[in-house]
């Protein structure tokens, strides 16, 4: 639409919106996961854990004014919402391409270059399709296991960091910076700022080190729920009986990881 006196949006006001009483415990966004293990399900996630999710990625991915991020994800997918909260809230580029221009291969890899993209976030087996003269300064690799052998490669050529977290704790709960010396189980890292991580066995204590144990997910970006979900939000969210706040709940994963001997959480499926 061309710039001119009869453009909708010229009568509006110029002044910024009220805030009204909008605090951090306000919802956000409410984004559908799931759909391929059963019924969809809408997760409510709140201001509080969008903020942490921002500052905490802005700091481990190191984005800066100058950093070009490219928006890979579909807007139906939480990674999506990493990517825009990313960019704009350290002043960075955020880059949107048409589905064409990020098909893996070499259209994704032509957009990257075209773009002077420096972060970007893909599955593995995305990345694995790139080759080796992808010009990026930081790759994350999330929502699959990433194979070593890949790692390897991808940490001798980039700042790589591989991630994990589910949509039900704000996109990212833990994250791993590989170096070009790590050798063997690629790690999915330790809790991002402000989250935290147990191991519990099937009683609910936590299990030693090397010992498998479902992930638990607990901190400020544990969502409120499931949107008309109540029955299913008690059984995944449930009390954190390892916080100090009152109240505090934990996010059930369903899935299975053990601690290695440096701290780092290693994901077994």
């Amino acid at each position: 639409i061309a710039l001119n006196d009869t453009a909708p949006w010229m009568s509006c006001s110029e002044s910024n919106l009220e805030r009204g009483d909008l605090t951090p415990a306000h919802l956000a966004y409410v984004i559908y996961t799931s759909g391929s293990t059963g019924r969809p399900k809408g997760v409510m996630n709140h201001h509080r854990g969008l903020c942490n999710l921002a500052l905490a990625q802005i700091d481990l991915f190191a984005v800066r004014a100058d950093s070009r991020v490219l928006q890979f994800a579909s807007s139906s997918f939480d990674a999506s919402v990493s990517e825009v909260v990313m960019a704009l809230c350290s002043g960075a580029g955020l880059y949107l391409a048409s589905r064409v221009d990020v098909q893996p291969g070499e259209p994704l890899l032509a957009t990257l270059r075209r773009h002077d993209i420096t972060h970007v976030t893909l599955p593995p087996s995305v990345v694995a399709e790139l080759g080796e003269d992808c010009p990026l300064q930081t790759l994350v690799t999330a929502g699959e296991a990433c194979p070593p052998g890949l790692a390897a490669a991808l940490a001798s050529r980039h700042r790589y960091v591989n991630a994990y977290g589910p949509s039900e704790t704000t996109v990212c709960a833990t994250a791993h910076c590989n170096g070009p010396d790590d050798e063997g189980l690629l790690p999915i890292g330790r809790p991002i700022a402000n989250m935290r991580v147990y191991l519990l066995d099937d009683q609910g204590q936590p299990v030693p080190i090397g010992v498998a144990g479902e992930i638990h997910i607990g901190g400020v970006g544990v969502a409120r729920g499931y949107l008309n979900r109540p029955e299913l939000t008690a059984e995944r969210f449930v009390l954190d009986p390892f916080s100090a706040e009152p109240g505090a709940r934990m996010y059930r994963t369903g899935d299975l990881g053990r601690y290695l001997p440096d701290g780092n959480i290693e994901y077994l499926g």
